[in-house]
């Protein structure tokens, strides 16, 4: 008897053990609040045949702010945006123009020519289902986010290569693709309140954003 009770205990460490594991792996991966991410971009543009490589840092609190700083090759700055759920503002520096405003679908819709919701660029980030008309996802064998897809406007967004809080996430449009890479996040972060502050540069245009 005693035996078996010690058999039933070592069994049940092993089953505690298990299960705080999977919960290691899930705050690794998806279970935390804000996060800083590096990642890169292969951004095709079938419109004007043209494709572009960007490195994009994203500094983010889920459901509530976000700051996306987006380069080019040597560093070349290419634009800032910083977001809430009801307001937007961003730069792009080689046409020197600000533009801010109310946060919506066409927010960003002349900046990286698709009709989404900037927030859910953060959305994607935190391995989260794209929110708005139209979308339906899918979890994969693992309960992970693995695909979403709007038929009305023949969009998809596909989680690849999951591997230690790193992925890869491919969005697709009739003229747009975006090939995106990310390195696993930081997680333990403290973000002080102006990062998510955009000012107007000196000689830059603003332009409203209605």
């Amino acid at each position: 008897m005693k035996q078996i009770w010690r058999q039933q205990r070592w069994l049940w460490m092993f089953f505690c053990l298990t299960l705080v594991g999977c919960a290691s792996k899930s705050v690794r991966e998806g279970a935390y609040q804000k996060a800083q991410w590096e990642t890169k971009a292969m951004v095709k543009d079938f419109r004007q045949n043209k494709t572009q490589s960007l490195n994009i840092d994203i500094y983010a609190i889920k459901n509530e702010r976000a700051r996306f700083e987006i380069t080019a090759l040597l560093g070349f700055q290419v634009a800032s945006l910083v977001m809430s759920p009801q307001e937007i503002s961003y730069i792009i520096y080689p046409q020197k123009k600000f533009f801010s405003g109310r946060n919506s679908e066409r927010a960003v819709e002349n900046m990286i020519g698709l009709p989404l919701h900037p927030m859910n660029l953060t959305a994607i980030a935190f391995d989260e289902p794209v929110r708005g008309r139209g979308w339906a996802c899918a979890v994969d064998g693992q309960g992970w986010i693995a695909s979403c897809e709007n038929k009305e406007r023949s969009m998809v967004v596909h989680w690849l290569n999951r591997s230690e809080g790193a992925k890869k996430v491919v969005i697709t449009a009739p003229q747009f693709e975006m090939q995106w890479q990310f390195e696993a996040p930081q997680t333990e972060v403290q973000f002080k309140s102006e990062l998510f502050t955009l000012k107007q540069p000196e000689g830059f245009k603003a332009i409203q954003i209605n």
